[in-house]
């Protein structure tokens, strides 16, 4: 118990450094001292600018985002007892991502803020309704949900490419960079809608913490314990959908941030969901904020997609581990 609660305060530690740091980077560089000088009091008006409405905003979405696709990856690994379970594998984000495009080329956003979030959802519930009716008579199984989460990822992709070929030129540009990640240009007002819904669902999914262990055992074993397996996964993947549709509306599709995290977060922390969903957050709110601050600084003035840093760190790690002698990727 000492040990973790000594790892939980490292996280948090972690978390406020990497928040500050993430802060200061940027084509402007401003020191730790003016940032925090900027947070609680007006100094110079151009560095109040950057900090409290470009970059504050922009980073608290990092955390929330990895956050909430940390978390997401780390249940739906846990339910289906597969490593390669995450909102991306099970075409949640390609349906999500679906549903926002549609409602892009609509111009639903111009006619509400709220319209875009509600076009990503049914995206998504799309997608889990297409995988869940691939596998109603298999009771779940882990390979085929990851299977048909993956052909629902590439039909929902084309279908989005497919949108894409469609728009003019100058909505080309600012659609396609908004598809490979892009934190740049959010509405803000989705900003406490998110944070809201996020936070509350990670809440919930931690209470789920026990029960998602008692899944882990095998489904007729869950069921002699009292857990009903079937209704309990479709809390965990409705939910999970909406905070995963949420994000996509706000930040387009970020791979390999639910995948991954769980990976590193359960060799430190071990298989325990009570402990491993909330660590999971954490290390996934360290981590996005980090990949945000590479994203623009690695090439500045240009700008990169924080998609494509997240692409290339997650293939390099599942390399890295495929790699090792075993060869094997398990929880």
């Amino acid at each position: 118990m000492s040990k973790n609660c000594f790892k939980f305060s490292l996280a948090v530690l972690l978390l406020i450094i990497t928040f500050i740091y993430s802060m200061t980077s940027g084509i402007s560089d401003i020191s730790v001292v003016m940032t925090l000088k900027s947070l609680f009091s007006k100094v110079d008006d151009n560095t109040y600018t950057i900090i409290n409405k470009i970059r504050f905003p922009r980073v608290f979405l990092a955390v929330i985002a990895g956050a909430g696709l940390s978390a997401s990856g780390c249940v739906f690994q846990g339910i289906l007892r597969n490593p390669l379970a995450d909102p991306f594998t099970l075409g949640i984000s390609g349906g999500a991502a679906f549903g926002a495009s549609v409602g892009f080329v609509l111009g639903m956003a111009s006619v509400s803020w709220i319209f875009l979030p509600l076009f990503a959802f049914t995206g998504a519930m799309m997608s889990i309704c297409l995988v869940y009716s691939l596998n109603v008579k298999k009771e779940f199984d882990s390979n085929g949900m990851i299977l048909s989460g993956v052909v629902a990822s590439y039909i929902f992709s084309s279908a989005v490419l497919l949108i894409f070929a469609i728009l003019s030129s100058d909505q080309l540009y600012s659609a396609f960079m908004w598809l490979m990640g892009n934190l740049s240009s959010f509405d803000e007002r989705l900003l406490p809608v998110i944070t809201a819904v996020i936070v509350a669902g990670i809440i919930i999914l931690c209470l789920f913490g026990n029960v998602i262990n008692i899944i882990t055992l095998g489904h007729e074993k869950a069921s002699s314990l009292g857990v009903n397996t079937t209704k309990t996964v479709k809390y965990i993947f409705l939910l999970s959908s909406l905070m995963t549709a949420l994000i996509v509306s706000c930040c387009g599709v970020i791979g390999f941030v639910g995948l991954m995290i769980p990976h590193i977060t359960r060799k430190f922390v071990g298989n325990d969901h009570r402990v491993l969903i909330p660590m999971s957050v954490l290390a996934g709110a360290i981590f996005l904020p980090l990949c945000d601050a590479l994203s623009r600084i690695l090439f500045a003035p240009v700008e990169i997609p924080i998609g494509v840093i997240t692409s290339i760190v997650g293939g390099i790690f599942f390399m890295v581990l495929l790699l090792k002698p075993s060869g094997k990727i398990t929880l």
